[in-house]
């Protein structure tokens, strides 16, 4: 049978709602792992500059305590 355009376009959206998903996840573990080793992390700020990310705002970004623990 034939594939039509519209359902290799919906294969397509589809699979990249996956990839965002393990982008996602990736990052975050990383991003984490940094943090339970004590490390800032940085990225990009306004206008080209860099910001330096401390580990208990990584935690807070993902809904953990200043130690990394699950808040209640």
């Amino acid at each position: 049978m034939t594939e039509t355009v519209q359902d290799r376009h919906t294969k397509m959206k589809e699979m990249n709602k996956l990839i965002e998903q393990a982008h996602f996840e990736s990052t975050r573990d990383a991003l984490l792992e940094h943090a339970r080793m004590g490390r800032s992390v940085c990225e990009a700020g306004p206008n080209g500059t860099v910001v330096w990310i401390e580990p208990k705002e990584i935690f807070a970004r993902y809904g953990l305590d200043e130690f990394g623990r699950p808040t209640a």
